[in-house]
């Protein structure tokens, strides 16, 4: 579920990224958008503005869409797993059993042998391909929809413009944080609540 907390980062990054170069790139800044910047000790000006950020490992252990949706993922990977584990069962077995049976085969066997071999990996690696390609399908769903729901109820959440962004946080991704710029906990109730009320 990293890739989860990663992918919502990027999209997030990509956001702050489009708001901060269209508030403030170009010589359409107003005078306004000049007057809030604070100067740096190197003299420098940078934007200011109100922040916050959401701990997404927090969201994910404690957001309960999120927690039913990544249990049916995980099911479903774990259902496809043993399907495969079967499948290659199978497949060493009855591969066993030709190889044993090798020596008093007659040529034409051997070569029936060998393309059912041959027929069962194909089987085998097609299996592999299709349980990835749906679990990675699954997976990306799974983010959207998470993304769309976070995105959706941040909208409500700062119709007040309180905040001018709310980011993610990872502690690979940020490099210093304030624990009061924290509103993991107000969204992730704000959320839940908004799920409960939508099953009534």
């Amino acid at each position: 579920m990293k890739q989860l907390s990663l992918l919502l980062n990027v999209v997030l990054l990509a956001a702050v990224g489009y708001l901060y170069y269209r508030t403030f790139s170009g010589s359409s800044t107003t005078a306004a958008a000049r007057k809030d910047q604070v100067q740096t000790a190197a003299g420098t000006s940078v934007p200011s503005g109100k922040v916050a950020y959401i701990n997404m490992d927090s969201l994910e252990n404690n957001y309960g869409y999120f927690k039913s949706l990544k249990a049916e993922f995980e099911s479903k990977q774990e259902g496809g797993n043993n399907s495969l584990d079967a499948q290659q069962k199978k497949f060493q077995e009855r591969t066993q059993q030709l190889q044993q049976k090798a020596q008093t085969m007659t040529p034409q066997e051997q070569d029936a042998a060998g393309r059912e071999i041959q027929q069962m990996q194909q089987t085998l690696q097609k299996a592999k391909m299709d349980l990835d390609n749906e679990l990675y399908k699954s997976s990306t769903k799974l983010k959207e929809d998470i993304y769309k729901k976070l995105e959706t109820y941040l909208k409500d959440f700062n119709k007040d413009k309180k905040y001018d962004y709310i980011l993610s946080f990872e502690p690979t991704f940020m490099l210093y944080r304030d624990s009061a710029l924290n509103i993991t906990n107000a969204v992730v109730e704000g959320l839940n609540a908004a799920e409960k009320k939508n099953k009534q």
